[in-house]
């Protein structure tokens, strides 16, 4: 069943639908759905208490998009975290501008913050299909490296060391290497995107 209590159907026809069959499975979509909020609420509560609800709505809006249009998402919950990292990143430099604004009359945003939008949008784009290019274990890796704030951080990356049998040290060139490999394929596939 679904939240609101309807059936649950067996046809993505909206992104939500294809959700909610992604974290289906066992016939407890609802209940994956609402877990899978409740810990987006709980990651935004930290670092934006006041929009905790609104920004985990928009980020579970945008992983839904993801796999309607066919983004292969092994593993839900972190591609979620990745996604909402970028949310708050978006928020807090919305926040920013807002500040600037409003101490620099001169700095004000525009009406129409359309093109800022659609440029990230071209950039998210840009890095999700690099990322879906890096292949599976990779695209972990990067994900889960850099998904986790403070002592969960330190955490995360000495098991991420220990799984592959190498030194911190070792899994940060590692680290490195990919994010770099990942900033050139982005920047690549942005200046196709530009060319004439």
């Amino acid at each position: 069943m679904m939240p609101g209590g309807e059936p649950a159907t067996h046809t993505a026809s909206t992104p939500f639908d294809a959700l909610l069959r992604r974290l289906g499975g066992d016939g407890d979509e609802g209940l994956a759905y609402e877990t899978l909020r409740r810990r987006l609420i709980h990651f935004f509560r930290v670092y934006a208490p006041a929009e905790a609800d609104e920004l985990a709505d928009v980020a579970l809006d945008r992983l839904a998009r993801k796999i309607h249009d066919g983004t292969e998402v092994l593993n839900v919950p972190l591609y979620a975290l990745g996604i909402a990292r970028m949310v708050l990143h978006e928020t807090r430099a919305r926040g920013a501008r807002r500040r600037n604004a409003e101490s620099d009359p001169t700095l004000a945003p525009e009406e129409d913050d359309g093109e800022d939008a659609a440029a990230l949008e071209t950039v998210l784009a840009a890095l999700s299909a690099c990322l879906d290019g890096a292949g599976a274990e990779p695209r972990a890796l990067i994900l889960e490296y850099y998904a986790a704030d403070g002592a969960a951080r330190i955490a995360t990356r000495q098991r991420l060391a220990g799984e592959r049998g190498i030194s911190l040290n070792a899994l940060r060139n590692r680290a490195l290497r990919l994010r770099d490999a990942l900033e050139d394929c982005v920047r690549k596939r942005l200046g196709q995107a530009e060319a004439p």
